[in-house]
């Protein structure tokens, strides 16, 4: 199981915080931004998760990479689990690293209360250590 010490959940949220900032700001110069309305939903929808993937039992320390919009966990050479969170559905992605290409094995669109269980089951299933 890869992890990436930099990243905290304290760390995460004040990242998610500072994007919601900033598309606050730019949804008041321009309230018809659509691109700036979609960025939000997904950040409010990553900050609304984030709790129920701290209290579950085994994932509160199995804390993921943020990349952009999603989180990220590694649970094995070459493979990813990836959360997106669009403001309407919980999208859980598996796929294969494949040098520069990837390789989506799985996609699921999972509820808010099954998302930390599924995530952790991903994560059985694929580890390697």
């Amino acid at each position: 199981m890869k992890t990436f010490p930099d990243f905290t959940w304290e760390w995460i949220i004040a990242n998610c915080e500072m994007f919601r900032r900033w598309d606050q700001d730019a949804l008041s110069r321009d309230p018809s931004s659509e691109r700036h309305k979609s960025y939000l939903a997904t950040i409010e929808a990553t900050l609304a998760i984030i709790p129920k993937l701290r209290e579950h039992p085994q994932l509160k320390n199995i804390v993921p990479m943020k990349s952009l919009m999603s989180l990220r966990w590694f649970p094995a050479e070459n493979r990813e689990i990836s959360l997106y969170c669009d403001g309407i559905a919980y999208n859980i992605t598996v796929t294969t690293i494949k040098g520069l290409d990837s390789e989506i094995n799985e996609e699921k669109i999972v509820s808010f209360d099954e998302v930390a269980n599924e995530i952790y089951a991903y994560i059985s299933k694929l580890r390697d250590d």
